[in-house]
């Protein structure tokens, strides 16, 4: 899940010396593709499609090398599915992510609201952020309707 608006992960890759092999190339571009969190052994099944060569090692060694590097971020979403971590690229702008403790379901808002939150930390502690991850753990809006109707069904 990457910013569309940064700097690709491989440039990115490359600018910090890194070399790039066709393994960490089709890694990064998983990374970069994908529409949802991916854990490592997703990463290492994606990974396997593109490069039947590719070993498990490879992938952990890898995303271990890109979180050190800062160019990724490693999740826990609040263990949601157990104590499985997930990766994506590091944004370039503040986001958090909101999980659903029910059912999973990970939404990652943006707008202005934290350019301001970046703004006012800076203007009342002098503080400059330069990176933010937040995760929030609640009830999306789908199972905040269906626990509403549960006790009436109930009742019924």
């Amino acid at each position: 899940m990457s910013d569309k608006q940064q700097e690709p992960l491989l440039d990115r890759m490359q600018a910090k010396g890194l070399r790039i092999t066709d393994q960490r190339r089709a890694i990064a571009e998983l990374l970069e593709e994908a529409e949802e969190h991916l854990n490592a052994d997703q990463v290492f099944e994606l990974a396997q499609k593109r490069d039947p060569g590719i070993h498990r090692a490879t992938v952990y060694r890898t995303l271990n090398t890109l979180k050190k590097m800062g160019l990724i971020d490693e999740l826990d979403l609040m263990h949601v599915t157990g104590d499985r971590h997930f990766y994506e690229v590091r944004p370039s702008t503040f986001h958090i992510h909101l999980v659903c403790m029910r059912c999973g379901d990970v939404a990652e808002p943006d707008g202005p609201f934290w350019e301001e939150l970046k703004s006012r930390v800076l203007r009342e502690t002098g503080f400059r952020p330069e990176a933010v991850r937040m995760e929030m753990g609640g009830h999306c809006s789908t199972c905040q309707a269906e626990m509403a109707d549960a006790p009436k069904a109930a009742e019924g």
